[in-house]
């Protein structure tokens, strides 16, 4: 295993120059949107070589494991093929929102209709129409998810690096083979990310970060352990925590400024903390932080038992909505307090009580 995690970082580091020098040469260059807060002209094909490293490392590892047959994984890696492609076509000609979510439905079916998908919750058995119902929504709602996320140095990357990591440790400890497809995949992502490490010279784009949503989705939908597949949802839910909840957030904020949901705008979590006062640098330092704590409390969980282990995820989740909601009440009040300072600064005087109330007011719905 080891001999191809190191083969996946190696091609991984190698191959993002002669990307940057091509994305340099045929101007391929990440677009500036309201979701994004880079400036100048940052290469966006990363992806290319995290797919690529991961494709010929994990082609390699299970040809040569024996354990373990490529049958088995050949559905995933043809649909991540799909979403790849397509993602690389999106990154260069813009595709419509509803070409990519047909192309992200075909490849959500080949996968759960070939036996990859949620079959139990808690230990309660889901019936068939409901295991298939949850699997779509996860995979759609989480290759989205992480397409999102991405629009700060470094964060798409070490959010899918610690996720697949820790599923790889889950996985090690369940003696699943599969660990090692988790592993190399972290390598691909960690050749990428230092690249991607602030100030970034290289982007994943929507290729890349549509594929590492789609696969960290995917992956814990192997058989494993009965402690594993008890908290498995829960334990997801926890290691994806971030670009799900930033993501509920959003389409929340979206529909009821009756706007398209894939639209982009600046108030996602990480507009949030700079608008707070964090640097580029301290708000990815901080999410990067509470990511490993929370993965940390994932790989405890599997060793203290069902009940425990499920109590101590629980407190995880809880422990992610009050951050996120502190981080949005703060975020709401200074901008209360900044828009209450510009009107004080245009009109000349200070804001009577009522006017500043009615500032209040339209912040909160904005917000």
């Amino acid at each position: 295993m080891s001999l191809f995690i190191v083969m996946s970082i190696v091609l991984s580091l190698i191959s993002m120059p002669v990307i940057i020098h091509f994305c340099n040469k045929h101007n391929l260059y990440d677009y500036q949107d309201a979701r994004k807060v880079h400036t100048g002209n940052i290469s966006r094909l990363g992806g290319v070589g995290i797919v690529t490293a991961f494709f010929i490392a994990v082609i390699l590892y299970l040809i040569f494991t024996t354990q373990l047959r490529i049958t088995r994984t050949l559905p995933i890696l043809i649909a991540g093929l799909i979403i790849f492609t397509f993602g690389i076509l999106d990154d260069v000609l813009t595709l419509s929102a509803k070409l990519k979510l047909v192309v992200q439905l075909a490849a959500t079916a080949l996968v759960t209709f070939n036996g990859y998908r949620f079959t139990q919750i808690f230990g309660w058995v889901l019936p068939t129409p409901i295991s298939f119902i949850l699997t779509f929504g996860w995979v759609l709602g989480v290759i989205n998810a992480y397409n999102l996320i991405d629009g700060l140095d470094g964060l798409c990357g070490s959010l899918s690096f610690t996720a697949v990591t820790t599923l790889g440790v889950l996985y090690l400890l369940s003696n699943n083979m599969e660990a090692g497809i988790c592993f190399i995949l972290a390598g691909a992502i960690f050749g990428f990310l230092c690249f991607n490490w602030p100030p970034a010279k290289l982007f994943m784009g929507d290729a890349g970060s549509q594929f590492l949503g789609f696969m960290i989705a995917i992956i814990p939908l192997y058989s494993s352990s009965d402690i594993f597949e008890y908290n498995k949802f829960l334990i997801m839910l926890i290691l994806t925590a971030f670009p799900v909840f930033d993501t509920i957030a959003a389409i929340w904020r979206r529909l009821r400024d009756k706007r398209p949901i894939m639209s982009p705008d600046r108030a996602h979590l990480h507009h949030k903390l700079l608008n707070i006062g964090y640097t580029k640098k301290q708000a990815l330092f901080l999410i990067v932080f509470i990511q490993v704590l929370l993965c940390g409390m994932v790989i405890i969980s599997f060793f203290i038992g069902k009940l425990k282990g499920t109590a101590m995820l629980l407190e995880g989740f809880i422990f992610m909505v009050i951050f996120f909601s502190v981080i949005h009440y703060t975020n709401r009040a200074i901008n209360r307090k900044n828009l209450a300072k510009e009107l004080a600064e245009a009109t000349g005087r200070e804001l009577p009580s009522e006017e500043e109330a009615s500032v209040n007011e339209i912040v909160s719905d904005k917000h």
